[in-house]
């Protein structure tokens, strides 16, 4: 028979940082027991498990009295309903308690249901969205930390700690949840103000909000009630393009003519930023993935990662300065072993795109040296080599079409988009010039 009693939970996972525990109701049912929590956080000599007094809060004689009487109740309930209870498996018992006597829909909470569809990312490989997503959520509850008067600043780590088939929210984050009903449009406005005061990219704010709509959207598919609850579809959330500063073929000579320690983390930068130069401008995580078996001795051949389920194919033929940067990581790999020393090859899935960042990271700091040392006052980056690859191309005219090919989107109204200030000027010089040219020229 199924039964019932509230304590505390002491698992030292679920223990906040004040050294506080969950006061829940404990289900037990075939062997297998679920926590409902009751919101409230105590220390240890703050409730008596033998009388279910609740002592040292705010209103805790009637924080006790509410705990009494949910607890008889769902008592009785399970006395009455024994017969039908047997049948049914921990987990229907738990959302059948929480929807009649909690009141609680709990997938339909920002930070519950945003658990749901992070654990689906996560199963599907998308490591790398499933991240940024939670990166919106977790600035959303230091927003939420803001409005309780209390310290915005922290660092949060995660939000969820991952079972065997979902993510739970960690007890020190539920307090901030809210239901997803209750996120309108005034509260939406608010926080991205707060998020434009914080942030010094205007495009960041905006990805955050796109990410929570994304969780939003999903939730009106999944629940009927929510259909048609879109606050955040009035807010403006286009990012604004940044315009690039790419290098130009002098500066890029500069870089390769430097005389740099060989095998040092500046000279690997070097090598790195040179190829991915010479390769239409790859991606570094692309890059830093492509294994010994995708080289043949003459080429690189890979799938985009961003732009995997489109099937963005390349094979690429080597340069001579490929070649001879490739020359000077082979070592005997193993045919999976990754062709360059950035990413472990032990490393998971799910761990390569976060151990990527950090190499990103690292990439950046030496290639802006890089830049002192060749005397070139742009800071390069990552993006740097892909914008330099296509602007050197508009530049010596090549179609377009190819140059978007190259860079594996989607279609050329991408690549006007990304690059509309640099083909205006093109095409607003070529005007000009054909307009102001003497007629007896």
């Amino acid at each position: 028979m199924a039964t019932v009693k509230v304590t505390l939970d002491k698992r030292k996972d679920h223990i906040t940082k004040d050294n506080k525990f969950a006061l829940v109701l404990r289900i037990g049912h075939k062997s297998k027991t679920r926590d409902i929590s009751f919101n409230i956080h105590l220390h240890a000599d703050q409730f008596d498990p033998d009388t279910g007094k609740i002592t040292g809060i705010t209103n805790s004689v009637r924080h006790s009295k509410r705990t009494k009487k949910i607890y008889g109740d769902i008592d009785l309930w399970i006395d009455e309903e024994a017969g039908t209870i047997r049948h049914w498996e921990i987990d229907q018992l738990k959302r059948e308690i929480e929807q009649r006597f909690f009141k609680k829909q709990p997938s339909r909470t920002l930070l519950n249901y945003g658990g749901v569809y992070l654990h689906r990312l996560l199963l599907e490989g998308q490591y790398a969205t499933a991240d940024s997503y939670e990166s919106a959520l977790k600035i959303w509850v230091k927003y939420r930390m803001k409005l309780k008067g209390e310290d915005d600043q922290t660092i949060i780590k995660t939000l969820y700690k991952k079972e065997a088939n979902a993510l739970t929210v960690l007890a020190d984050y539920t307090a901030y949840d809210m239901q997803i009903r209750a996120f309108d449009y005034s509260f939406g406005k608010d926080f991205k103000a707060y998020m434009s005061k914080r942030f010094a990219s205007k495009n960041t704010p905006l990805i955050h909000l796109r990410s929570i709509q994304a969780i939003m959207n999903d939730a009106a598919q999944a629940f009927a009630d929510l259909q048609g609850h879109n606050p955040l579809s009035r807010i403006e959330k286009q990012s604004v393009e940044n315009v690039p500063k790419p290098l130009t073929l002098e500066e890029i000579g500069a870089i390769r003519h430097l005389e740099l320690t060989p095998h040092t983390p500046i000279w690997n930068t070097r090598n790195y930023l040179l190829f991915m130069f010479n390769n239409m401008g790859m991606n570094h995580f692309d890059m830093a993935i492509i294994k010994r078996s995708q080289f043949d001795g003459e080429r690189i051949t890979y799938f985009r990662k961003k732009t995997l389920k489109e099937g963005d194919y390349f094979s690429v033929l080597q340069s001579e300065e490929s070649l001879t940067i490739i020359s000077h990581y082979l070592n005997d790999q193993a045919p999976d072993d990754y062709l360059f020393p950035i990413i472990p090859n032990d490393a998971t899935p799910e761990r390569l795109h976060r151990v990527n960042k950090d190499k990103v990271k690292l990439f950046n700091k030496y290639a802006n040296r890089i830049a002192e040392l060749a005397e070139i006052d742009k800071k390069i980056t990552t993006y740097t080599i892909r914008d330099t690859w296509t602007n050197i191309g508009l530049d010596l005219g090549i179609d377009i079409r190819k140059i978007s090919s190259g860079l594996g989107h989607s279609g050329v109204h991408v690549t006007e988009k990304h690059y509309a200030q640099k083909i205006q000027t093109q095409i607003l010089d070529e005007i000009n010039a054909k307009i102001t040219k003497p007629l007896n020229s």
